[in-house]
């Protein structure tokens, strides 16, 4: 005869913590416990749930995804941001360890935060990074309703996934179980000419007209230092990087070079790249920045000064920085104030 669940005896009891330590410590399944037990698989059930209800089982979730709601309420200010996302840091585990590596933990929120946030019927413009490819390749991302995804830059990096826009894209394009538009293209070539002739290309010219028509694009800044794609794939050197910088560049997004003040910096490869434009970009509603290291601190700053993001996600350090860089700015403004 099956053992009543429901009794309030001390036997009854035993039975409900026998059955969750089996299922919850010793991971064994319901089919599993019901037959050891001798009950059905749907008593198993009913007891797993009396046993949560009565309070001998208590069930923590320890995310690994919680948020700094001050830094992000005082960047969103200091910024004009409409939305800012900070990832605190991670609690350090009993043995000494802190958890997931930041750039996966701040690429799943970012994750998570477009499957929350992407209504049915958008269209999703997307860039690569090794960010974004982290991003499109979290676990959060499931399939939605008559969604477009859309490249927004060339690639160069074919045999580096993080920086094939092509793969990226379709990755994307397949969590959510949509229709992509692919730029097949690279992102860089030998000289305007080329440029031009690859923009008069049907496919090419669609796809970059379905980019300024998104109303959301998923990026990641781009610092000027050996860790950028295109230094990394060989587009660009030592001397390259030294040039953009003394422009007075702080950053990119999808190849659009920017100041720390937020002013665009016009480069002579403007005039080779393919992608969509600075003012394009502008023109999208949600712009959503997943960035985070501190070296990513002044490029941050400068991209939300330019308008290219409006929506925020980074990690607690660089909002930090962010955050000490733009006071001490404000401090600086107020000191020459009083002097005059």
């Amino acid at each position: 005869m099956e053992r009543n669940g429901n009794d309030r005896s001390e036997s009854g009891l035993l039975l409900l913590a026998e059955v969750a330590q089996l299922y919850y410590v010793r991971n064994l399944t319901q089919q599993h416990i019901a037959e050891r037990i001798g009950v059905s698989r749907s008593k198993v059930s009913r007891i797993l749930r009396e046993a949560r209800a009565r309070g001998i089982v208590e069930i923590r979730i320890h995310s690994p995804l919680t948020l700094a709601a001050d830094l992000q309420d005082a960047l969103k200010r200091c910024l004009g941001l409409r939305e800012c996302l900070v990832l605190a840091a991670p609690q350090v585990d009993t043995d000494g360890s802190e958890g997931p590596d930041m750039i996966g933990r701040l690429s799943a929120l970012g994750a998570r935060y477009l499957q929350e946030n992407i209504a049915d019927g958008s269209v999703v413009g997307v860039s690569w990074s090794s960010t974004v490819y982290h991003v499109v390749s979290a676990r959060y991302l499931q399939e939605k309703s008559n969604v477009t995804v859309v490249q927004l830059m060339g690639s160069i990096g074919g045999s580096i996934p993080e920086l094939d826009g092509v793969s990226i894209t379709a990755r994307l394009a397949d969590d959510w179980g949509v229709k992509a538009h692919y730029l097949h293209a690279p992102m860089l070539v030998a000289d305007a000419v080329v440029r031009n002739g690859l923009l008069r290309d049907p496919h090419i010219k669609r796809t970059l007209e379905v980019a300024r028509s998104a109303d959301t694009m998923v990026v990641s800044v781009g610092a000027i230092d050996r860790n950028s794609g295109q230094y990394r794939t060989g587009y660009l050197d030592d001397a390259d990087l030294d040039y953009i910088r003394g422009r007075g560049a702080v950053g990119d997004i999808c190849g659009s070079y920017f100041s720390y003040d937020g002013s665009p910096v016009g480069l002579r490869m403007n005039e080779r790249t393919i992608a969509i434009g600075f003012e394009d970009m502008k023109g999208i509603p949600n712009r959503i920045g997943v960035s985070g290291g501190m070296h990513k601190v002044r490029p941050n700053i400068g991209a939300a000064r330019a308008g290219l993001l409006n929506v925020l996600i980074t990690d607690q350090d660089t909002a930090r920085e962010m955050l000490a860089t733009l006071r001490s700015e404000d401090a600086v403004a107020s000191s020459g104030d009083r002097r005059v």
